[in-house]
């Protein structure tokens, strides 16, 4: 009751805010401090992230606000620390980089720290390697200050190609002094993507609980998805059904549904078929939670695509050509036509002829070559038809998964 509470009183500040903002003149906005107009735009991005996604237009208002005042200040404002640290939290917000070198140009009495300045330059100019050990420190200098997240958040992308697991630091710190913001929120996710590149999947695992609890209905919630169904499908031994479902039961049931919905599908392109079908019956089972508004004909299909290698082939190939093709997308449909021909060429039957009439030919040949041993297979197992006839399905089935990939490239990836 508290949070809905909560969310109904930063709402209908946010519409009044943006109500009144839309009818101000830039002489009013000229007359406040950076400072001031950097507060609102840090509730406005916080509140976006918690899911307030009208947020968005008054954010785009009052960066482009922040970016005048900044330009068309005085250069002494920036005497006062708050509206120089406005400045570096302005940039690292989604600011223009442009404007920050303006600003440095002019700054003959030194108010910004020529250290930030140059690190931040170099950040945003795609040279953040070379300002690695640099930022690093500063983080640690301005920890606790109002840039200090903002600092670490940026230490943590800059290390992360050549070490996530000092990334893995910063964004701990970052998530730490900054809870329920938007710093928390990206360094969630890219907590995530760290966590994942050094094999931890337990971390990474933690961190997408985190997520799903705190900023669900963020508008950068579908990167999350992205991640995770990744995390999901690749680490599927390590990670486990149990902590897929612990992820999935945090979200209502329509993104849940959706969620395994994706990671069956890429778990069937990927021939993982236990954790597709698995996923497959899991977002079945949501359906009588979506009051038939679920997709039930979805998880029909990655159900049945998920046991075509299984040893009733036969009666899933029926099964797959009963599924209607009305509302599958044109990738679904794809995916379904691929299924079928693997499916059939599975139960398709075997030639042996030719190899029966090879064979008659060399037994009538000579008792000799019968009774004498051929030491060239000595110590081997000559295949028989079933063994040969199981390497070819195992051979088509390879064939058919990567055909299955080719085609899923070629078509667009589904929203969250």
């Amino acid at each position: 009751m508290f949070a809905r509470r909560h969310w109904f009183v930063r709402s209908t500040f946010l519409a009044a805010a943006l109500a009144a903002g839309t009818v101000e003149t830039r002489a009013q906005d000229q007359s406040l401090d950076a400072y001031k107009i950097l507060r609102s735009l840090q509730f406005v991005q916080d509140s976006l992230v918690l899911g307030d996604h009208s947020a968005s237009d008054l954010q785009r208002y009052l960066l482009d606000s922040l970016d005048q005042r900044l330009r068309s200040a005085d250069n002494g404002t920036l005497a006062d620390t708050r509206n120089a640290d406005a400045v570096f939290v302005y940039v690292m917000s989604g600011g223009n980089p442009a404007t920050l070198n303006f600003l440095a140009s002019r700054d003959t009495q030194g108010y910004l720290d020529a250290r930030v300045v140059n690190v931040l330059q170099k950040y945003l100019d795609g040279r953040g390697a070379q300002v690695a050990s640099s930022i690093a420190s500063l983080s640690e200098e301005y920890q606790g200050s109002p840039i200090g997240p903002y600092l670490n958040l940026v230490a943590g992308n800059v290390n992360y190609p050549t070490d996530p697991t000092a990334a893995l630091i910063f964004y701990d710190r970052t998530r730490v002094d900054a809870p329920g913001t938007i710093l928390e929120e990206a360094a969630l996710r890219r907590s995530i993507v760290a966590a994942a590149g050094i094999k931890d999947v337990d971390r990474a695992h933690g961190y997408s609980v985190r997520y799903a609890r705190r900023f669900l209905h963020s508008p950068y919630a579908s990167q999350f998805a992205d991640l995770f169904v990744d995390l999901a499908v690749t680490n599927d031994a390590a990670l486990g059904h149990e902590r897929i479902s612990e992820v999935a039961a945090l979200m209502d049931p329509d993104r849940a549904q959706e969620l395994y919905l994706r990671i069956s599908r890429l778990a069937t392109l990927k021939g993982k078929f236990e954790l597709a079908s698995y996923t497959a019956e899991e977002a079945r089972k949501l359906n009588g939670a979506l009051s038939g508004k679920g997709r039930e004909v979805l998880s029909g299909l990655y159900e049945h695509i998920a046991k075509v290698p299984s040893p009733n082939v036969s009666e899933v190939v029926d099964q797959l050509s009963s599924i209607s093709r009305e509302g599958l997308s044109d990738r679904d449909r794809a995916l379904l036509d691929a299924a079928q021909r693997v499916g059939e060429e599975i139960v398709r039957p075997v030639n042996v002829s030719s190899d029966a009439a090879a064979t008659d030919t060399n037994d009538n040949n000579s008792e000799t070559a019968a009774a004498t041993p051929d030491p060239t297979t000595a110590g081997s197992v000559v295949p028989n038809a079933s063994t040969a006839t199981n390497a070819a399905v195992d051979d088509f089935v390879t064939q058919g998964r990567n055909k299955l990939g080719d085609i899923d490239s070629l078509l667009a990836e589904g929203e969250w």
